[in-house]
C-alpha cells in the first residue's frame, strides 16, 4: 500500500490506478467521488498527471492537490468542497 504524501484528518480511500488503462482511472475516481463524505478523501495513485480528470472533479464540486514523486508517478488527494463555506 502506498504511503500518502499528504497530511489530512480525512479518512483516506486509496485507489491505485497505476496499472489501469484509460478511461478506467477516470471512471474509477468519478464513481468513488459520488459516495464521498465530507470527512473522507480519495488518494489516487497514478503513473502520470491525470489532466483530464481535474475539470470533471471541478464539475462535481471537488478540490484536489497533486504531488509528483521522483519516479514521475503522482499522488492526487481529492475531497468534496464544503459548499456551505462558499
Amino acid at each position: 500500500m502506498a504511503e500518502s504524501l499528504f497530511e489530512t484528518d480525512k479518512q483516506l480511500q486509496i485507489i491505485d490506478c497505476s496499472a489501469l488503462v484509460p478511461p478506467e482511472p477516470m471512471e474509477r475516481i468519478l464513481e468513488s467521488v459520488e459516495t464521498l463524505g465530507k470527512d473522507q478523501a480519495i488518494l489516487m495513485i497514478h503513473h502520470k498527471i491525470p489532466r483530464l480528470l481535474y475539470a470533471k472533479l471541478e464539475e462535481r464540486h471537488c478540490d484536489s492537490e497533486t504531488k509528483i514523486l521522483e519516479d514521475g508517478s503522482v499522488q492526487v488527494l481529492i475531497w468534496k468542497r464544503d459548499l456551505e463555506d462558499k
